[in-house]
C-alpha cells in the first residue's frame, strides 16, 4: 500500500512537471516582439482604464462644486428693484470682504509658498554674540507682486479700452449746460461703468475657476483621497464666492435669469482646468504659482477696490444699513479666514 501511495506520488509530480515544462516552453518559443506587445498592451490597457476613472472622478467633482453654488442662488432674494436696494449693498459688501478675503488669504500665500519651495532663496542667519550673517544676499523673488501689479494694471486696461469702445469718455464740465443735461450724462457713464465691473467680475471669477480646476486635477493624479478632500475644502470656497459673484452681476444691470446663466457658464473654466491638468499631468505648478494665482488676486483686488466698494459709499446715508454694510464685508473676510485654516 506504500509503494503503490509512493508510486501515485511520484507520477503525478512527474505529470504536473510535464505539463509546466511543456507550457513553459510553449510561451518561450514565442517570439520577443510577440511578447512585448502584450505586455505593452496590457500595461496600455491598464493605464487607459486608471486614465478613464481618474477623468470620472475629477470631473464628476468640478461638476459638482459647479452645481450646489448655482443650486443655492435660487434662494438669494435679489433683483434688480429700488426694494431690494439694501439687501443687494449687504451682498456686495459680502462679496468684497470674500474678494479681498481670497486674493489676500488664498491666492497670494499660496502663489508665495509655491513659489519659495520651487525657488526661493533661503535665508540661515546665525545670531551669537558678534551679528554674523552666512547667507548671500540676493535680490528679492517679485515674481509674485509683479503677477499682481499685473492683474490690477490689466484690468484697468480692459475696462478703459471697454469704456472707450461703448462711448463712456468721461464726464462733462461745460459751464452752460443745464442741470438736466449734466443729472443724464453723469447718470450714463455710471451705468456703463457698474455693467463694465459685471464682465470683469466674470473674467476674473473663470480665471479663478480655472485655477481651482488645476487644483483637483492635480490632487486626483496624487490620490482618490487628496481628490476629495481638495473637492470639499473648494466647495466651501465657492459657495461665498459665488453668491458675492452673483450679487456683482445683479447689480450690474443683469436680471436673476441672466445672472444665474452667466454664473454657470463660468464653470466651463473649472472643467477646462481640470481636463488639462490631467492631460498634462498635473501641469507645471510653477506656471500656476507664479503667474495664474497672483493675477488672479490683482483682478480680484481691483473689482473690489474699485468696482464694488465705491458703489456701497454713494447713498450710505443711513447708520444702521452702513453698520449691516460693514459687519458683511467682515463676514465675507472672516469666510476666508476659516476657509484658508483647514486647507
Amino acid at each position: 500500500m506504500l509503494k503503490q501511495l509512493r508510486l501515485g506520488l511520484v507520477i503525478f509530480v512527474l505529470i504536473t512537471y510535464s505539463i509546466v515544462t511543456v507550457f513553459g516552453h510553449s510561451h518561450s518559443n514565442e517570439p520577443p516582439a510577440l511578447k512585448y506587445s502584450k505586455g505593452a498592451n496590457l500595461k496600455t490597457a491598464n493605464q487607459k482604464t486608471d486614465n478613464y476613472d481618474l477623468y470620472v472622478k475629477a470631473l464628476g467633482s468640478t461638476v459638482f462644486i459647479s452645481i450646489v453654488p448655482f443650486l443655492i442662488l435660487f434662494f438669494i432674494p435679489i433683483d434688480g428693484t429700488v426694494e431690494k436696494q439694501p439687501l443687494l449693498k449687504v451682498l456686495l459688501s459680502f462679496a468684497s470682504g470674500g474678494l479681498l478675503g481670497d486674493a489676500f488669504l488664498h491666492l497670494i500665500p499660496h502663489a508665495l509658498i509655491s513659489s519659495t519651495s520651487n525657488g526661493g532663496h533661503s535665508h540661515s542667519h546665525s545670531h551669537g554674540g558678534s551679528h554674523s550673517h552666512d547667507e548671500e544676499h540676493g535680490p528679492h523673488d517679485i515674481t509674485v507682486g509683479l503677477g499682481v501689479l499685473g492683474g490690477i494694471i490689466t484690468f484697468l486696461v480692459v475696462e478703459k479700452t471697454m469704456r472707450l469702445f461703448s462711448g463712456s469718455h468721461g464726464h462733462s464740465h461745460g459751464t452752460d449746460k443745464k442741470k438736466d443735461d449734466k443729472s443724464k450724462k453723469a447718470s450714463k457713464p455710471k451705468k456703463d461703468d457698474i455693467k463694465i465691473a459685471g464682465y470683469l467680475n466674470l473674467a476674473a471669477d473663470f480665471i479663478h475657476n480655472f485655477t481651482d480646476g488645476l487644483a483637483i486635477g492635480a490632487s486626483f493624479i496624487a490620490g482618490e483621497s487628496i481628490g476629495f478632500i481638495t473637492t470639499v475644502t473648494i466647495l466651501l470656497h465657492e459657495i461665498p464666492h459665488e453668491i458675492g459673484d452673483f450679487a456683482i452681476l445683479v447689480q450690474s444691470g443683469c436680471t436673476r435669469r441672466k445672472a444665474m446663466f452667466l454664473q454657470l457658464l463660468t464653470a466651463f473654466g473649472a472643467l477646462s482646468g481640470t481636463f488639462l491638468s490631467i492631460y498634462l499631468q498635473g501641469l507645471s505648478e510653477g506656471l500656476v504659482s507664479s503667474l495664474i494665482l497672483p493675477f488672479t488676486a490683482g483682478g480680484f483686488i481691483y473689482i473690489a477696490t474699485v468696482s464694488v466698494i465705491p458703489e456701497l459709499l454713494e447713498g450710505s446715508n443711513k447708520l444702521s444699513q452702513s453698520i449691516k454694510e460693514i459687519l458683511a464685508l467682515l463676514a465675507g473676510v472672516y469666510m476666508m479666514v476659516i476657509i484658508a485654516q483647514y486647507e
